[in-house]
């Protein structure tokens, strides 16, 4: 799949401080949580296509550096995003960045090499197209403003690279065992970080024990049409032996996102 630099911006002020997402306290929550985790998770994924780059085809070297350039703009993005969040709202920010960062510190002792740092990325990848074209199909985020087109936009370059590390896993020789267990771990250290700052922010927020709050967090994780049913599937097929992204999510069609927000190829 094409891959574009775009060089985005969102008037994010006006938005940012109400719930902005589908006027819900626990959806604004956690996808404000999960905004911490990624200007170090980019940096991360960055480094760990990067160890490879010399390993690989020309051209496959092209897809990572491109890869970066998307990743680089994604972590800019949710810098200022973090940063005007935490000023609207009184939010510790560099408490909310020690919780990713620590659970990153894990990945870089000496047990860990650079091929199961690659697994990782790979691991989490897959989770943010998921979430991607969840959003991008309106499964996820129903409102309308520029946060929303912020993450709509974060979702359209997740969708676009969404092969890039796991083809170069496999051009490595990449160990698929490896890859399952690692994916397992992703999910609950991505889901526990995400929940606890979500949980933080709430309870600022004095929005924690109220039964909406309660009602719309069941609503996510458990309803029919909730995150974790809606894309259980989704993630259940990272762990067959014939699993391919390129197939994921190839039926939705970008074009709409492509066009709103800017398809200049990137030479």
């Amino acid at each position: 799949m094409t891959m574009i630099k775009r060089d985005p911006s969102f008037e994010l002020k006006k938005h940012l401080s109400s719930n902005w997402a589908n006027d819900d306290a626990f959806l604004t929550a956690f996808f404000n949580a999960l905004s911490f985790s990624f200007p170090k998770g980019e940096k991360f994924f960055m480094n760990s296509v990067r160890a490879f780059k010399d390993k690989v085809s020309s051209e496959m070297s092209q897809e990572i550096r491109m890869f970066c350039i998307q990743e680089a703009t994604h972590t800019r993005e949710h810098i200022k995003y973090n940063k005007l969040l935490c000023e609207l709202k009184g939010y510790d920010l560099e408490k909310f960045d020690s919780i990713y960062a620590k659970s990153l510190e894990k990945s870089y002792t000496d047990k860990v090499n650079d091929k199961i740092r690659l697994a990782i990325t790979t691991a989490m990848e897959h989770i943010t197209s998921t979430m991607g074209i969840s959003i991008l199909t309106g499964k996820l985020l129903k409102s309308d403003n520029p946060v929303v087109d912020m993450w709509k936009w974060h979702s359209l370059e997740e969708v676009e690279h969404k092969a890039v590390s796991h083809d170069v896993y496999k051009a490595i020789n990449g160990s698929n065992k490896v890859l399952r267990v690692v994916m397992k771990l992703a999910l609950i250290e991505m889901g526990r970080n995400t929940i606890k700052i979500a949980i933080m922010m709430l309870r600022h927020d004095k929005q924690f024990w109220k039964l909406s709050t309660f009602k719309s967090m069941f609503k996510f994780f458990f309803s029919k049409n909730g995150a974790l049913r809606i894309n259980y599937a989704d993630y259940k097929s990272f762990f067959d032996n014939d699993f391919n992204p390129e197939t994921h999510g190839s039926d939705l069609d970008l074009t709409p996102w492509k066009e709103r927000f800017g398809s200049n190829q990137f030479v």
